[in-house]
């Protein structure tokens, strides 16, 4: 079915592995969050030239939207991710500001020129004078350079980069979001909204679904800008906007969502609270790599490709049947996380790579990890458009397992001595079976032994409304 739990001991391993006890200061769920947000923004932020590259030689695909919905997580995915981008975003910017007007100074001093950043100074233009000269290449032909010019970038002086300098764009109102698409770095931006009034979602979602599909014009009406968005919504205000959707609403089938809360799956039982060593945190690991993958996106002469350490061609061709399985519960979860197993991957992998030791993960926890968001996201999306059905169904199950724990009974006499639908009794006895907490034998229902009932418990299923 299409809710089956991922690989507990996998998941469990991968965990405990990535300190999420230690990341959510003790609460799984804000770890998991936090360690997902992490390992996606690095993906995020990823140079998107090709020289990210699967073991089998194709080009890694990251890249996902994130919304955050929750106090917790979104405080943190603010304090640890945000702001480092930020920070790091703001020294650059203040380190241009200082060159260009040291260099400045001393051109008009002494004549001097500045340096390019770019891989080998004077390519570009070797390639379009080649292109353009009566003479034959003597390497190659003409459509050869033609094709470079297609696929990579011009050199990078210092003064190109000052002008493109923009990694992340964080902004908290509409109309503040379009002013600040300037200045950005070739690739996705990082685009950050902040909500905190449910009339955010609808005035951001005709920009924000350009951006999110690649449609935005900039420029002079020759580029296209695609960002990759991390959407913090510390008050729920998604939950107002799902009351009443309509089509500015639409563009969240886009994103990934991760939330604080009970909706379950919850953390599996046997996460640790790691001990640290020599303060090698994982928080600490993510601003290491934090670095270093924002260093990728300029075009430097030293820059090198990034294969991805695990195997993930088996893994690919199983997560996109997962998720076709999903989508009849999930509409919209097969482009939405069609790169997550990817980019979880990537994320994980820069961050095991920084520190005093490599951190050992497998495909299949990763996968586990993967699977375990996407059904988290399934039960609060159903818990936050399907809220009062939800409320009912539920209380329809107590009542049927609490009548278990009185005495055995036939579905018939179920149904009538508790007053409820002959189908909706049935749907609830199939829900109890299914997760272990009730069992027919010879005809008769009866509570499994030493059963109890939570609905946030990891071996239940989810919910059908």
């Amino acid at each position: 079915m299409t809710s089956r739990l991922p690989d507990t001991d996998s998941l469990i391993g991968f965990l405990n592995v990535f300190q999420v006890a230690t990341l959510g200061d003790g609460d799984a769920i804000a770890g998991v969050n936090m360690l997902a947000s992490m390992a996606i923004t690095l993906a995020d932020l990823a140079a998107e030239d090709g020289s990210v590259s699967n073991r089998d030689g194709s080009p890694a695909r990251l890249g996902t939207n994130l919304l955050i919905i929750g106090s917790a997580s979104s405080g943190r995915a603010v304090d640890e991710i945000i702001t480092e981008v930020g920070r790091r975003q703001t020294n650059l910017v203040a380190h241009l500001q200082y060159y260009l007007e040291a260099t400045n100074e001393l051109r008009r001093q002494q004549g001097a020129t500045l340096p390019s950043t770019g891989r080998g100074s004077g390519a570009a233009e070797d390639v379009f004078s080649t292109t353009q000269s009566p003479l034959e290449p003597l390497f190659g032909i003409r459509q050869d350079y033609w094709c470079q010019a297609l696929m990579d970038p011009p050199n990078e002086t210092v003064t190109d980069l000052a002008a493109c300098p923009k990694f992340l764009v964080s902004v908290a109102r509409p109309k503040d979001l379009e002013s600040q698409l300037n200045g950005l770095r070739r690739g996705r931006p990082l685009v950050h909204l902040g909500f905190s009034r449910p009339s955010d979602l609808p005035e951001f979602s005709e920009l924000g679904a350009a951006l999110v599909e690649g449609r935005y014009v900039a420029g002079n009406g020759c580029e296209t800008v695609r960002a990759n968005f991390l959407i913090t919504d510390s008050m729920q205000v998604v939950r107002e906007a799902a009351n009443t959707p309509d089509e500015r609403t639409g563009w969240l089938k886009h994103f990934l969502w991760l939330s604080d809360g009970d909706a379950g799956p919850e953390g599996p039982p046997g996460i640790e609270d790691t001990n640290l060593v020599n303060g090698d945190t994982i928080t600490g690991r993510f601003r290491d790599a934090l670095g270093r993958v924002m260093t990728s996106r300029l075009n430097l002469p030293e820059k090198r490709p990034v294969v991805l350490h695990l195997n993930t061609r088996k893994a690919r061709v199983e997560w996109t049947a997962f998720l076709k399985e999903m989508e009849s519960r999930l509409p919209g979860i097969s482009g939405a996380a069609r790169n997550l197993l990817t980019s979880l991957v990537f994320g994980f992998d820069q961050i095991s790579r920084v520190g005093a030791t490599r951190l050992e993960f497998s495909i299949e926890g990763v996968v586990a990890f993967a699977r375990f968001l996407v059904l988290r996201m399934t039960n609060a999306r159903t818990a936050i458009l399907h809220a009062s059905e939800i409320a009912r169904r539920r209380l329809q199950i107590e009542r049927v397992f609490g009548k278990l724990g009185n005495d055995r009974a036939d579905a018939r006499m179920i149904y009538k001595n508790l007053n409820i639908p002959a189908a909706e009794s049935y749907e609830c006895l199939r829900w109890l079976e299914t997760a272990k907490l009730a069992r027919c034998v010879g005809g008769v229902w009866e509570q499994v032994e030493g059963a109890r009932l939570n609905f946030a418990n990891s071996n239940a299923p989810l919910l059908e409304v």
